[in-house]
C-alpha cells in the first residue's frame, strides 16, 4: 500500500519512496506521461519535481492547462500525447465555437468513422462531417463508397457525381430523383451514363437507361443487338410496333453474329490443332535431349542450360547449408516474383526454352474461351431458328459442337494421366526443391515437361452442364 504519510505505519510506503523506486525502473519521461494523461496535476506535479525536471519545462504549460474548461483541457492533454480518438471525443463536447478545430483534427488523422458517431445524424456537424468524408473517399479513388457517404449526410448533387464515376447508375439515379431532376435532365444523365455502360459492355443496363430515362427505345434496341442481347431487342420491337426493324437491324445482325462465330470457332479450331501438333513435337524433342544428356551424349543441347543451373543450386545448397535459416526469408519474398518472371519468358516462338509451356497456355485457354460461347450460341440459335434461318442454325450448332467434341477428343493426349497425377507433378510441383528434382532425374530418364506454375498441369474442363443444344436442329 501506497501513501503519502510522512511517518507510514509498518507494512506501508510512502509515495515518495514508491515513486523513486519507479524513477529507477521507468524512464522519466513516460512515467510523466502517464500521469499526465491521468489529468491529475498534483500527480504530474509530483512526479516532475522528483525526476528533477526544470519547472521551465513543464509549469508554463500545466498552468495553462490549469486555465482551460476541462473538456478542452482534456482535449488538450490528449492530443499532446497522441491519443487523437480520445482527444476527439472530448473535443466533441467543447460546443460549436470548436468545431472548425474538431474537423481539422479528423481530417489530419483520418477519424471520419469516429468523428460520425459522436454526432445525431440530423445535425449539420453529422453533415459536415460525412462531406469530408466523401471528399477523402473521393480522393482515395473510391467513388461508390463516397457517394453512399455522401446521400447519407445529403449531398445528394456530390452524390450524384460519385455515383456517376462508379457506374452504380441505379444509385445516380436515385440522387437524381432526390434533385428533382427535369425530363430533358434526367435524358441527358441517361445518355451520359448509356455511353460509359457500353464502353463497358453493359449493353442491357445502358438499354435500359435510354428506353426508360432517355425515351429513345429505337437507340436501346440498337445497343441490345449490338450486345446480342436479342430476346430483349425482340421484347422492345414488339412492344413500340417497330417491325421494321427486323428487317432493316434485327435479321442482318443475327446472320453477322452466325458469320462471326462460325469465323471464329475455325480459327479456334485451327489454332488448337497447329499447337497440339507442335506440343507432341516439343516434347519429343525435349525427351529426346533429356536422353541424350543423362547418357553425356549431348552436352550442348537446349536443356542442358536447365540442368547446369539446377546443379550448380546443388551444389551451391550443399557448400552453404549452415546459411539455408537465416536466408529462407529473402527467398520467400523473392519467390513470387521469380513466378512472374518465368511467365514472362513463356513464348510461343519455336525453339525458345519453354515452349511447352506457352503451348499449354494457349490450348487451356482455347479450350476455355470455346466453352464459354455456349450461352451465348444458343441464345443466337434460338433467333436464328425463330425466323427461319435452320441452316445457319444447325451450321452453327454442328460447328460448336465439332469443335468442343475434337478438343475434348485431345485433353487425355496434352494433359497425360502422367502429367496430372504421375511422379512428374511432384517432382516439378510448387513445393519441389533443387535437391528433389536432381534426384528425381537420377532415378527417371523420362519426365513431363518444366512447368513453372502448376495449374498448367490441370486440364481444364468442359462444362457439360449448360444445356446449349436446341433439340429440333438435329
Amino acid at each position: 500500500m501506497i501513501t503519502e504519510n510522512t511517518s507510514p505505519a509498518a507494512g506501508t510506503v510512502s509515495a515518495e519512496e514508491a515513486l523513486k523506486y519507479l524513477l529507477l525502473l521507468v524512464d522519466v519521461s513516460e512515467l510523466y506521461n502517464h500521469s499526465l494523461g491521468t489529468y491529475d496535476f498534483d500527480l504530474v506535479i509530483m512526479v516532475a519535481e522528483k525526476s528533477k525536471k526544470d519547472p521551465k519545462e513543464y509549469l508554463p504549460f500545466l498552468n495553462s492547462l490549469k486555465k482551460m474548461e476541462e473538456n478542452y483541457q482534456h482535449y488538450s492533454i490528449d492530443k499532446h500525447l497522441k491519443r487523437y480518438q480520445k482527444a476527439l471525443h472530448h473535443l466533441s463536447k467543447c460546443g460549436p465555437e470548436h468545431f472548425t478545430e474538431f474537423l481539422n483534427l479528423v481530417k489530419d488523422q483520418k477519424l471520419y468513422n469516429e468523428a460520425l458517431k459522436l454526432y445525431p445524424s440530423d445535425t449539420q456537424e453529422y453533415k459536415a462531417v460525412g462531406d469530408a468524408y466523401g471528399e477523402y473517399l473521393n480522393q482515395k479513388h473510391l467513388p461508390e463508397q463516397a457517394g453512399l457517404i455522401f446521400a447519407r449526410c445529403g449531398a445528394f448533387e456530390k452524390a450524384l457525381d460519385a455515383f456517376v464515376n462508379s457506374g452504380s447508375w441505379q444509385q445516380a439515379l436515385c440522387m437524381a430523383a432526390q434533385l428533382r431532376h427535369t425530363e430533358d435532365k434526367l435524358a441527358s444523365l441517361a445518355r451520359g451514363m448509356a455511353g460509359k455502360l457500353v464502353e463497358q459492355r453493359k449493353h442491357m443496363d445502358a438499354a435500359v437507361l435510354l428506353e426508360q430515362y432517355a425515351k429513345d427505345y429505337e437507340e436501346a434496341i440498337l445497343l441490345l443487338l449490338e450486345g446480342a442481347a436479342w430476346d430483349e431487342a425482340l421484347r422492345l420491337i414488339y412492344k413500340y410496333g417497330r417491325l421494321d426493324i427486323l428487317e432493316t437491324n434485327f435479321k442482318p445482325s443475327l446472320l453477322e453474329a452466325h458469320r462471326n462465330h462460325l469465323l471464329f470457332l475455325e480459327t479456334q479450331k485451327a489454332m488448337f490443332c497447329r499447337h497440339k501438333k507442335r506440343l507432341l513435337v516439343v516434347r519429343e524433342l525435349k525427351e529426346q535431349a533429356r536422353d541424350g544428356l543423362l547418357d553425356d551424349e549431348a552436352p550442348n543441347c537446349p536443356e542442358s542450360d536447365l540442368f547446369s543451373e539446377t546443379s550448380s543450386v546443388v551444389t551451391t545448397s550443399d557448400m552453404g547449408s549452415k546459411y539455408t535459416h537465416s536466408n529462407s526469408r529473402i527467398s520467400a519474398r523473392s519467390s513470387k516474383n521469380r513466378r512472374k518472371a518465368e511467365r514472362k519468358k513463356h513464348s510461343l516462338k519455336e525453339g525458345s526454352p519453354l515452349e511447352d509451356v506457352a503451348l499449354l497456355e494457349a490450348l487451356r485457354d482455347a479450350i476455355r474461351s470455346t466453352d464459354s460461347l455456349k450461352g451465348e450460341v444458343r441464345s443466337l440459335l434460338k433467333g436464328l431458328v425463330l425466323f427461319d434461318y435452320d441452316a445457319q442454325a444447325q451450321e452453327l450448332q454442328q460447328a460448336l459442337e465439332e469443335t468442343l467434341h475434337s478438343m475434348e477428343c485431345s485433353l487425355p493426349v496434352i494433359w497425360s494421366a502422367d502429367l496430372q497425377h504421375g511422379p512428374a507433378n511432384q517432382v516439378l510441383g510448387p513445393n519441389s526443391t533443387a535437391n528433389s528434382i536432381m534426384a528425381a532425374y537420377q532415378q527417371r530418364r523420362s519426365v513431363a515437361p518444366a512447368v513453372q506454375d502448376a495449374e498448367l498441369l490441370i486440364a481444364p474442363k468442359l462444362n457439360k452442364n449448360i444445356q446449349w443444344k436446341l433439340n429440333l436442329l438435329q
